[in-house]
């Protein structure tokens, strides 16, 4: 059904069910599992001493996001790929997604407090609005 499988991460609980849709996904043989984690330091502090550093703590827990869920689907047996990448997330995960030929995209979501913001300006629907190839919003 689906060989390659996008999971676009954030390391909060909601990666946690991400990995469990995308184990459940990635059973049959020769599907590939490509996580993908976006983060964006924050712009403002530029200019602050120190911003260097705060980049480079950026990128240290981006990468250990990426690296734990490899680890946890690659001790399930699945094919993991995997990278940490900065910029705007919604942007990103549909430029992955067609990077490496995913036919499915793993998005989590969190709890909206009303409906106004379940709708508007999320990454899950953006990704949802700009792209041709499923996407399964993970609560």
């Amino acid at each position: 059904m689906f060989n390659k499988i996008l999971c676009a991460i954030d390391g909060s609980a909601i990666t946690e069910r991400i990995l469990l849709y995308a184990m459940h996904f990635g059973k049959k043989e020769g599907v590939v599992v490509h996580i993908v984690h976006v983060y964006e330091p924050p712009e403002q502090y530029a200019t602050q001493e120190g911003y260097e550093e705060l980049v480079k703590s950026y990128r240290e827990v981006a990468q250990h996001v990426v690296q734990d869920a490899r680890e946890f689907l690659e001790d399930v047996g699945l094919q993991v790929t995997g990278e940490a990448i900065v910029g705007p997330p919604a942007q990103v995960v549909l430029e992955e997604a067609d990077r490496v030929g995913a036919d499915l995209i793993l998005v989590g979501h969190r709890n909206p407090k009303d409906v106004t913001e379940m709708f508007l300006g999320s990454v899950s629907q953006q990704i949802l609005n700009q792209t041709r190839i499923p996407v399964l919003v993970i609560p």
